[in-house]
């Protein structure tokens, strides 16, 4: 049996809007300067607005794109566009900066990935052959095959094998079982009281539970909330100062989808993914960890494959074939890091619920890497 739905759920979200209470509040003090950017001879190397241009010729709802190469910010264009925050059922315009944070939506996945290796090399949370249902004693009555064997390994790569109805990047549905996340009493019991539909491991079936169960286990393992946690362990570091992460109807973080960045700071978290988890000579995230968590563990669909929270792809670019690393959130917000061409592009949009923006951004991005690998094209050798 599923769990049902309260339905008193979109009369109360109704009176709702995104207000400060539902935020965990994050240091507000003096930002540290954003990436480097580029001296302007230097992007003048490429022209970029004939790429970032198709953004307002096709009327997209896209509101920053950022593109970084090597360690300098070569192009940044900010918009005006609708939004529409997690708690409110109405979008309005509204114009975007440099200083805006920004929904990150399912993005908060990725970073849940990042931080569970910064905290395991520690040994601090448990290892990724643990089962899960070894560490929920008080929830006996999930103890029974083939649930008992899902393990902390098929949390991150979204291979439990319980039955899970969400929206994303390879699967198109109105229903979207998140939503009795935000007021159930116990995130185990909700996710692993679904049906099972394959062995652990062995299926992907994305499920923002498995990482509101993630988090929940990073939560009890260390003592410290989550907020605690992810900005001593990745924010700081990374010198982001100014985010918030939305909380639920019971006042817990929303571990799948309520972190809010600025675009720059989300160009940061690529730059480190791009760098091994390296930061400004710090190893921020274990480079063994970054390795695994962006490599192909599981077959999404005949595009995607899926790492630890991160999507994984390959992009064809005048015949040549690219790894591309992904983390992707509802609505159009985007990361993409190609290594082998020391590139990483951020993008923002609106159009939450609207899948057709991913096609839309993939367009602008395949302009932009093309600009680039044409650029990273070794000279012809003179006759």
């Amino acid at each position: 049996m599923q769990p049902p739905r309260p339905p008193c759920i979109r009369a109360w979200l109704s009176t709702m809007t995104t207000a400060a209470l539902l935020t965990l509040p994050a240091a507000q003090a003096a930002d540290t300067p954003p990436l480097p950017h580029s001296h302007p001879a230097a992007a003048a190397e490429v022209d970029w607005g004939p790429a970032l241009n198709r953004i307002d010729t096709d009327g997209l709802n896209i509101h920053s794109v950022l593109v970084m190469r090597g360690d300098r910010t070569v192009a940044e264009r900010y918009r005006s566009g609708q939004d529409r925050g997690l708690y409110s059922l109405w979008s309005s315009r509204r114009h975007f900066g440099p200083d805006d944070l920004h929904d990150m939506r399912s993005i908060s996945k990725s970073v849940v990935g990042l931080v569970y290796g910064v905290l395991l090399a520690r040994k601090e949370v448990p290892g990724l052959e643990t089962t899960v249902a070894s560490l929920y004693a008080e929830h006996p009555a999930l103890d029974q095959p083939p649930k008992n064997a899902i393990r902390i390994r098929d949390l991150l790569t979204m291979s439990a094998g319980l039955a899970w109805d969400e929206p994303s990047p390879v699967r198109r549905t109105r229903d979207d079982d998140q939503t009795p996340l935000a007021w159930t009493g116990s995130f185990y019991s909700t996710v692993f009281g679904r049906d099972a539909v394959a062995r652990p491991g062995e299926t992907f079936v994305y499920s923002g539970g498995l990482t509101s169960v993630l988090v929940d286990v990073i939560e009890r393992s260390t003592g410290r909330p989550w907020a605690e946690v992810v900005d001593a362990e990745l924010f700081q570091p990374l010198g982001i100062q100014t985010w918030t992460w939305s909380r639920d109807l019971r006042g817990r973080p929303m571990a799948y989808a309520g972190l809010r960045l600025r675009p720059r700071d989300l160009l940061k978290i690529g730059a480190l993914v791009l760098r091994g988890g390296q930061w400004q000579g710090r190893q921020v995230v274990p480079s063994a960890w970054v390795q695994a968590t962006t490599s192909t563990h599981i077959r999404a669909s005949a595009r995607f494959g899926y790492g630890h929270q991160w999507w994984t792809s390959e992009h064809t670019v005048a015949g040549r074939s690219l790894a591309v690393i992904q983390a992707i959130g509802n609505g159009g917000q985007r990361l993409f890091v190609v290594p082998e061409l020391d590139l990483v592009v951020a993008m923002t949009a609106g159009d939450y619920g609207k899948p057709d923006i991913l096609a839309a951004e993939d367009a602008v991005f395949a302009a932009l890497l093309a600009l680039v690998a044409r650029q990273a094209q070794p000279p012809a050798t003179a006759r």
